[in-house]
């Protein structure tokens, strides 16, 4: 292991951002430049036969993770804004690959460490595209908003304790590139990384606490096979203890889903939970967005893009995330938490992986602060039924942000490349779909022209032909909301009821044969559904939700 022997440059330039503003002067860092990263299943390159010369300040813990020390000089040009931009170049790997940069808080006057061996935070992920070097962009940019990693680097109490070094972790692999890519023959470089701090200082934004700063996981590798903490289950559970009582708490998570091909964790959206001491903070699925505007950055021909431009539908179909693009960080809001031990556990209830093959790598750590990282919050309790028999379809949601107007996308559920986009300004709208067979809905918030949040869905909802609305005139069904059980009455023969969830699976299906009935429902998750209702032989779909 490389010992770091001198400072690392520092590129310090300021820009006046404009008069009377509430900013100081903008201050650059160049923590990176341009360094080259080796394969990452090979060992440790010797110094001597790196193609370019190391910089003295890095320290290389493997070929394909790098620490720099910030300087005192460096910390005390942090304000309370931060912005870190990482830019990598291609070189001699030409498919898709995890990438991440975390911060270490290295006891005090060590010149080098081991990372498993100190705090750690992983501060962003991104996965890198399907690059060829000998083509155009061969850069990609990835850039992340962190204001409440600059409160760490100010923190006085842990500037007193820990050195802060910053790793830049681009794993590679140059077997493909080898023999795929012209001038990789027999080359073991990767990519080449930049990293660079930007910041400046608001004097408006302030906190009433003291910063608060809790590791708890380190890129923790969950599946159900050799990475779980429940048998046969995907669920990783971390116990805390707080010394004290402390408000505005927030847990940084970062999840991404990785391999097990066909079928597996890589290529199917499923809903991930996160509890707080047993109760559901925060419910979410990977994904969420079209891959196109990354395309650009994907010079080398690969399976996840095709020749030409594929529709946003298709892209929701599989992705948990675009190569070339960022992994978000979920910030969930945890309140004030009291003093004594609490748990976080993470579920993927869902989860498959095929051969037992596949991960999902966990990074999360909880803080009193906030990024500031603009965000554009989804929408939830998007649901929808069938209102008629022309052939209408109610669907709506709930708003969780500022948002004042939604796009809705919608399609043949057969037809992945059917889509029509429709923008909205209340929540819930009522879209007339061809008869027959089951529609896919899905809809985003729109912040602004730029500024989206992801898109939500699909729920699937079926288009019934021949609903006779008077063989409905009497029908009732309660209660809605419902735990136990479901009572319906009509003047007419209740003749089937089914309950379908919103990816369209029929969860139960009973026969009445009278004019009053109950369903059981206490084997049903809580969430939204339709009750398909049929009466004299005509169908009509109902909300219901279970609690």
């Amino acid at each position: 292991m490389k010992k770091a022997t001198s400072l690392v440059a520092i590129a310090v330039f300021f820009t006046t951002l404009f008069a009377n503003s509430i900013f100081a002067q903008s201050t650059s860092i160049t923590v990176f430049d341009e360094v080259l990263f080796y394969d990452g299943y090979a060992g440790l390159v010797d110094e001597a036969d790196l193609y370019e010369p190391m910089p003295p300040e890095v320290l290389r813990h493997s070929n394909s993770n790098y620490a720099v020390k910030l300087t005192a000089d460096q910390l005390s040009a942090i304000g309370n804004k931060l912005t870190l931009d990482v830019t990598l170049k291609a070189a001699c790997d030409n498919y898709d690959r995890i990438a991440r940069v975390y911060l270490a808080m290295v006891p005090t006057g060590q010149a080098t460490y081991v990372s498993s061996e100190v705090d750690r935070i992983e501060i962003s992920r991104f996965i890198t595209p399907f690059m060829n070097k000998n083509n155009a962009p061969m850069e990609v940019p990835f850039t992340f908003t962190m204001d409440n990693v600059a409160e760490i680097l100010n923190d006085p109490t842990l500037t007193a304790q820990y050195d802060f070094w910053m790793e830049l972790d681009v794993f590679g692999v140059p077997y493909a590139a080898q023999t795929q890519v012209a001038g990789c023959d027999g080359r073991i470089d990767t990519f080449y990384g930049t990293l660079v701090l930007t910041t400046e200082t608001d004097s408006s934004q302030t906190f009433p606490n003291d910063n608060f700063i809790l590791p708890l996981l380190d890129n923790y590798q969950l599946n159900n096979y050799n990475g779980t903490d429940v048998p046969d289950e995907t669920t990783k559970i971390v116990s805390f203890t707080l010394d004290q009582a402390v408000e505005d708490l927030s847990l940084f998570l970062i999840t991404s889903n990785h391999g097990a091909n066909a079928g597996g964790e890589e290529y199917e959206r499923r809903d991930h939970f996160v509890y707080l001491d047993n109760t559901l903070v925060k419910e979410y699925i990977p994904g969420g967005k079209s891959c196109e505007p990354w395309r650009q950055y994907n010079t080398q021909g690969n399976g996840i893009y095709s020749p030409s431009p594929r529709t946003t539908r298709f892209w929701l179909s599989f992705n948990n995330w675009c190569p070339g693009d960022v992994i978000p960080i979920r910030e969930i809001s945890l309140g004030n938490l009291a003093a004594g031990t609490h748990e976080i556990k993470i579920d993927v209830p869902d989860a498959q992986f095929v051969n037992d093959e596949g991960y999902i790598p966990v990074s999360m750590y909880l803080q009193n602060r906030t990024s500031f990282q603009p965000l554009c919050v989804d929408p939830t309790d998007f649901n929808g039924y069938q209102t008629n028999t022309d052939g209408d379809i109610l669907v709506e949601w709930m708003e969780n942000g500022d948002a004042t107007q939604w796009e809705v996308l919608y399609g043949r559920t057969s037809l992945i490349n059917d889509e029509t986009y429709i923008i909205v300004n209340s929540t819930q709208e009522l879209i007339d779909v061809p008869q027959g067979g089951y529609n896919s809905f899905y809809v985003r918030a729109l912040c602004d022209s730029d500024f989206t949040s992801n898109w939500v869905g699909p729920i699937n909802i079926q288009n019934i032909l021949g609903t006779n609305n008077n063989a409905f005139n009497s029908f009732e069904f309660y209660p809605n909301p419902a735990s136990n059980n479901v009572n319906l009455s009509a003047n007419n023969i209740i003749d089937q009821v089914s309950i379908i969830d919103l990816s369209g699976k029929q969860l139960l299906n009973q026969s009445i044969s009278q004019t009053t009935g109950t369903i059981n429902i206490e084997n049903i998750p809580s969430g939204v559904y339709f009750m398909n209702v049929s009466i004299e032989g005509s169908i009509k779909t109902h909300k219901l939700i279970i609690k």
